[in-house]
């Protein structure tokens, strides 16, 4: 029999990058219990956490991103822990493209559905106890899309962490089990930046 005070959380992964596996792994150290699918199939039981990896850092992005997280959700509604037993949590894993990038108008745009989408959810979800919030992410160090190089016709270079290290896949980790933690219960329909500080910096003055 399974340990009822184990989290129970699934991660779904179409594009299966890097940033979800790095992601999986993070949380089974933690001691989650993780079910990793690139396909949607409904789960056996309560599930007090959902994380959406689409696959837009790696530059391989699932289509129709936006809409397919809201017909997961929809499904995975009747499965969500109530408010009465601390409700559960959704994490949307976005690109800061969604700021606006000359070379990838599709990801930017598949960026701000996600944002868009989570908004909407957090809106509707709010009252049932299940938080929903997006993580909004550099491509990682490691990333095809950070070797692309400057856009035909700008000056512009792909962003840079002010930090003094790079963004990797597991500081994007460590962002997503902040938001699945019950300490970060009270968070909801926000948008956290993981990008080490590029965010400061408009898409025109990078």
């Amino acid at each position: 029999m399974s340990d009822p005070t184990t989290r129970r959380t699934l991660v779904l992964d179409p594009a299966s990058t890097a940033t979800a596996s790095t992601i999986t792994t993070r949380l089974k150290s933690a001691g989650y219990d993780v079910d990793t699918h690139a396909v949607f199939a409904e789960p056996t039981g309560p599930v007090d956490g959902f994380v959406y990896e689409p696959g837009l850092l790696d530059g391989t992005p699932a289509p129709n991103s936006a809409e397919r997280l809201l017909t997961v959700a929809s499904r995975l509604t009747p499965f969500l822990r109530p408010a009465e037993e601390g409700g559960s949590r959704i994490v949307i894993v976005a690109s800061r493209d969604s700021l606006g990038w000359p070379s990838r108008p599709e990801l930017a745009a598949q960026s701000g559905a996600l944002i868009s989408a989570a908004r909407s959810l957090a809106l509707q979800l709010g009252r049932t106890g299940t938080t929903v919030n997006v993580v909004s992410a550099l491509p990682p160090e490691g990333s095809r899309l950070r070797a692309a190089g400057r856009p035909e016709n700008t000056h512009l270079y792909e962003p840079t962490a002010l930090t003094p290290q790079p963004v990797t896949v597991e500081d994007i980790a460590e962002t997503v089990a902040f938001f699945l933690d019950p300490r970060s219960g009270y968070i909801t329909g926000q948008v956290l930046n993981c990008c080490g500080g590029a965010s400061l910096l408009s898409s025109l003055s990078v």
